[in-house]
This record gives structure tokens, sequence and C-alpha cells, in this order.
């Protein structure tokens, strides 16, 4: 789960895999400072999202640091299918990056690895009805994207 929250924040697969070591890192290094008050998972991708974001805000400084684009894979029924799906991933991929940071995140973490509105308001520091405006904001620019 943290590499994929972390994957579809940043848009690339290496990006990712460094992003979920540094949050599992920061994990270990920070558990003294877990006090219980939400489940460790959101603890977790809380530290996930924010490394994710600190990283995309580093390559926007960066701008020939991010040129790559890794679409998310999958098992399709045959190459026709898997073209299609390899296609509609990757349009998905780009319009999630088109979205505002705090869409973004509230979106993948709510539609995407399915957590409740107030497990992503713990993940994301904010109040439950933020990440409920915030993930319907991104919905709505994400359809807007794909339509």
């Amino acid at each position: 789960m943290v590499y994929r929250v972390c994957s579809r924040v940043l848009g690339n697969r290496e990006d990712a895999e460094d992003a979920a070591q540094e949050a599992f890192l920061r994990a270990y290094r920070k558990l003294g400072t877990f006090r219980g008050e939400s489940a460790f998972a959101t603890w977790l991708l809380r530290l996930a999202v924010n490394v994710s974001l600190n990283e995309r805000a580093r390559r926007r400084r960066r701008p020939w640091s991010r040129a790559r684009v890794d679409p998310v894979g999958g098992i399709a029924a045959g190459p026709e299918a898997e073209v299609l799906h390899a296609e509609a991933a990757a349009q998905l991929h780009r319009a999630l990056q088109a979205l505002r940071p705090d869409h973004r995140a509230a979106v993948i973490l709510r539609d995407l690895e399915g957590l409740t509105y107030g497990e992503v308001a713990a993940a994301l520091g904010v109040p439950e009805g933020t990440a409920k405006g915030w993930a319907h904001r991104g919905r709505k620019r994400l359809k807007e994207l794909l339509t």
C-alpha cells in the first residue's frame, strides 16, 4: 500500500521505490513518536504521502528529473486488452498528476486505496470535512480531464 501511494503521487517506479523506502526508514526512526491516536497504517501512509509530496516538490525545482512516467501495469486477457488497459492506466496516471497535490492525495487514499474519510483525514493531517472536499474536487477535476 505504501508503494502504491508513493507511485501514484510521484508518477514513476524509481521515485516511488525511493519514497517508499524513505517512508519505512522514517517510520522506523520515528516509531517512538507514534501515539496510537490513529491506526498504525494511517500513520505510515501519512509518512508516505509526506515523503512523496516532498519529493514531488523537489522535482519541480529540478524539471529535468520528472520526464519519466510509469503507467500502472496489470494482467489482461490478451495483447489487445493489455494495450487498452495500459493506455487507460497511463491516461488516469497523467490525469492524477495534473491534480493539485492535496486533491491527488485525497483521491488516491480514498478511492484507490480504500481508506475511510476519517483515515484519509488522519493521514493528511486535516479535518474530515477537508478530506471529503479535497476528494470531491479531485474527482470532479479527474472527470473533466478524462472526458
